[in-house]
């Protein structure tokens, strides 16, 4: 199934199912709840997606082309920390992308959308190294990531401190292995 991210029903739906998941919970988000959440008809969506299992995967891509490009912005603007949340606006964002990824354990077209998505990830993530990372370093920080971030999110949640110490060594260690190759 081919995802338009950047179309405007997939980003408006995305941003509605981002803000239901957020604030429910995995609550089955309905075409009615989210086109609440969106201020729209019910029939609109319905016209858009035909139904609330078509709208699933395309507002999953919507909502991941919205949250990746913040993250994009953040790490451009604070570096690599920017990848972890330290405001109440980007753990609210944080908390519907997990949201997202749990719903895709039970969704395969969800499923889809979160798998693509993160196969970018590994690209961004070696962009922000300096180098080509092999697969068990980029899956090494993408098991981090989603550890650190499910952590920030839980219901005893880790110090924002020690995730950003955390991550920042994980940067240190990869980006000092760049520094030795290339003084090699």
């Amino acid at each position: 199934m081919a995802f338009n991210r950047s179309g405007f029903e997939s980003t408006t739906a995305g941003l509605a199912l981002a803000r239901t998941i957020g604030r429910d919970g995995l609550r089955a988000p309905t075409l009615k709840v989210v086109a609440e959440e969106a201020n729209m008809a019910v029939s609109t969506l319905h016209k858009w997606f035909a139904g609330r299992e078509n709208m699933l995967p395309h507002a999953t891509a919507g909502f991941a082309g919205i949250y990746w490009e913040e993250i994009a912005r953040r790490v451009n603007l604070r570096g690599w920390a920017g990848y972890l949340p330290s405001t109440g606006d980007e753990l609210f964002f944080l908390r519907a992308w997990l949201g997202i990824e749990e719903l895709a354990r039970t969704n395969d077209d969800v499923g889809e959308a979160v798998r693509y998505l993160w196969h970018n990830v590994r690209f961004w993530l070696s962009s922000s190294i300096g180098r080509e990372l092999t697969d068990y370093e980029s899956g090494g920080l993408v098991i981090l990531l989603r550890g650190l971030w499910d952590g920030l999110c839980s219901a005893d949640p880790v110090e924002p401190d020690l995730a950003q110490q955390l991550w920042a060594a994980a940067y240190s260690a990869l980006h000092d292995d760049l520094d030795s190759a290339q003084a090699a």
